[in-house]
């Protein structure tokens, strides 16, 4: 509740602040407008509307990140604090959506006065101005004539897939937005079964982002990068030079933003598109009124407010597959805890996570509890052959099972052996004739860009990642198949041009008779 409490503050504190003290020295965008009094004060609010936005979100990332502790805390009251979470969470999204869309009314207001400013100094061109046959720049004939044939060429072909760009860049946003709201869902999962199911949900909406992002990265840099080189082209040809100076300014604008919010989004390709195609629009605008292309410049003023109106700021959500393992040390009681009315439980099996328990034997009837010495706690399992398999503990590695071993033996069990579950799949570690199997991940096909080696360093951090060849590399070594299987398949649903395979690595007979 304190923190709740907090939180509430926070916001009423963020909605007063930022009012008062926005700094003084904010500076005109487009040389001179700074005597424009009504745009310098659309200037100041919209850098106090950012400061209030980025304060908001601040809380949001407390709030998100005390939900997910408490979400794992599991017990009685995590439930009544979850709900107080949720409300405050409500609230300072509410917050930041108003906040939003007064920056957009706010951004379309200063570069509607910015661009009447501009566009009242550019004349049109004497020669091109009975060229109407279209009211695109690209079959404009004296823009056409102005530029080098091999560039206006290219310029065609990149210009034919910029829509589908847009479209890539709407999808992921929209798709980010599914996938916050699922995962405040998710955290709150009370089952594995629902835990699971949305995760298995949120899995295949972030592999459509990758995708999606992988084509913006594709294309869009080879566009902005071609379209301003053309556009810079031709306005210094036409001896535009203080056309020229505003645009690079505002490329360098552009560029700063990226780099004061690069930790706070999600992807830098959709960041440089939403940051990047304003720029473009408005070389193109300004080409437009040279051109005297009028319903041109109308189209191309629609399209930037439809940009500037795109949500690039998505804060990375850390999305990470729960757990509902519960680990439990083997105890020892002079009295059993187990009784008719407290018999032992069935053995969970776990879809997601490792547990190891220790086998005391499997048996033909169900036992007394009396033949298990006060161990706790127990679980049984009915096997296929109708066996009955009796099991202590639910340790979190390896190491600790080989320790509990030793305990047991010397607490009189004969045979204690190590059981290994891995994502629903049970191994016998001590029966005779397992070898100690480890697995690695060979990658063959193409190069591995950031995207992919950065999916491996996050998801195998024990891992070394190898290269064999141009082409070839290996990610080694796992300790469980279902592990390596879970990096394989994010790593094909990164780059499905990628041919991916799980190995096994089994040591050598010598190692074996050492060992």
């Amino acid at each position: 509740m304190i923190k709740k409490k907090f939180y509430i503050a926070s916001l009423a504190f963020v909605a007063l602040c930022c009012t008062e003290g926005v700094a003084q020295d904010i500076t005109a965008r487009i040389a001179g407008m700074e005597s424009n009094k009504e745009y310098m004060q659309l200037l100041r609010r919209d850098e106090q509307v950012r400061l209030q936005t980025d304060s908001v979100m601040s809380v949001i990332k407390d709030v998100r990140a005390d939900m997910k502790k408490i979400a794992e805390e599991r017990d009685s009251l995590s439930q009544e604090r979850n709900d107080s979470m949720i409300i405050v969470l409500s609230d300072a999204e509410a917050k930041v959506n108003s906040l939003r869309a007064q920056k957009v009314k706010l951004m379309d207001q200063i570069n509607t006065m910015e661009q009447d400013f501009v566009l009242a100094s550019v004349s049109k061109i004497g020669n091109a101005g009975s060229e109407q046959s279209s009211n695109s720049l690209y079959n404009n004939s004296y823009f056409a004539k102005s530029i080098e044939p091999e560039d206006y060429k290219m310029l065609l072909e990149l210009h034919a897939t910029e829509q589908s760009t847009y479209e890539h860049v709407r999808n992921y946003v929209a798709n980010y937005a599914k996938i916050k709201t699922l995962n405040d869902k998710y955290v709150f999962a009370k089952t594995e079964a629902e835990s699971e199911a949305l995760f298995a949900e949120i899995s295949d909406i972030m592999a459509e982002n990758i995708a999606l992002e992988r084509q913006i990265a594709n294309v869009w840099s080879d566009i902005y990068d071609h379209k301003c080189y053309v556009y810079s082209y031709f306005l210094e040809k036409e001896n535009r030079i203080d056309l020229l100076n505003i645009t690079e300014n505002m490329m360098q604008e552009a560029r700063q933003q990226k780099l004061n919010i690069t930790d706070e989004c999600v992807s830098e390709y959709v960041v440089d598109y939403c940051l990047q195609k304003p720029v473009v629009l408005n070389y193109e605008i300004y080409v437009a009124k040279m051109l005297n292309l009028t319903p041109a410049i109308d189209s191309l003023s629609r399209a930037a407010r439809v940009v500037r109106s795109v949500d690039y700021k998505m804060p990375t959500l850390e999305v990470e597959r729960r757990s509902f393992v519960d680990y439990e040390p083997i105890e020892f009681h002079s009295r059993s805890p187990y009784t008719t009315s407290n018999p032992i439980p069935e053995c969970v099996n776990y879809e997601y996570g490792t547990i190891y328990r220790i086998l005391l034997g499997v048996f033909k009837y169900k036992q007394q509890v009396s033949i298990f010495r006060g161990a706790a706690p127990l679980y049984v399992q009915v096997e296929d052959d109708g066996r009955f398999s009796y099991y202590a503990g639910g340790l979190r590695t390896r190491a600790e099972a080989e320790s509990a071993v030793e305990i047991m033996k010397k607490k009189g069990f004969r045979n204690p052996q190590i059981v290994e579950w891995c994502d629903g799949e049970k191994t016998n570690l001590s029966a005779e004739g397992v070898v100690r199997t480890s697995y690695r991940i060979a990658i063959s096909g193409g190069s591995l860009d950031d995207m992919v080696r950065e999916l491996i360093s996050t998801m195998a951090k024990e891992c070394q990642l190898s290269r064999l060849a141009e082409d070839r590399f290996l990610v080694s070594s796992f300790e469980s198949r279902a592990v390596a299987e879970r990096v394989a398949e994010a790593i094909k649903k990164s780059d499905d041009s990628l041919s991916v395979e799980v190995q096994e690595i089994k040591p050598d007979p010598e190692d074996e008779d050492e060992e």
